[in-house]
């Protein structure tokens, strides 16, 4: 079932999204994710290097023995995909867009558990020195 929402969240939702979209920090992260996406070569490492590891990860939890060999060129693979600058901005744009979506999420989720607009530390907890940070 959808639930309509009411008009007044509806324009906070879109000017939020207008807000989102004019950010400069989001706007370069999507203009590097999307030049990255136009490297053909630096897609088809990255999708090799996650498919390799992927299934290399799965065969090791299933107990299946791996060759070192296996190993070895998946190692190598992944240090040229470290190495490679288009993937490492791709990365990092992705983090960036990720840690927005975490924000809105985590402060619209909070709003809706607690009834009201949650503070930064209700949504995130405290950062260092905070209660239960373990430090001390």
């Amino acid at each position: 079932m959808t639930v309509a929402l009411a008009p007044a969240i509806a324009s906070h939702i879109e000017a939020l999204c207008a807000a989102i979209v004019a950010d400069s920090s989001v706007q370069t992260a999507r203009e590097t994710a999307e030049a990255f996406l136009a490297d053909e070569q630096a897609v088809a490492l990255y999708r090799d290097v996650m498919t390799t590891g992927r299934s290399l990860e799965q065969r090791h939890r299933s107990g299946q023995q791996l060759d070192p060999a296996e190993i070895s060129s998946f190692q190598v693979l992944q240090e040229k995909a470290d190495a490679h600058e288009g993937i490492q901005a791709f990365v990092a744009a992705q983090d960036v867009l990720q840690e927005v979506a975490n924000q809105v999420n985590g402060f619209v989720g909070k709003t809706l558990e607690k009834g009201r607009v949650p503070t930064h530390d209700e949504v995130f907890g405290q950062k260092g020195c905070g209660e239960g940070c373990g430090c001390h």
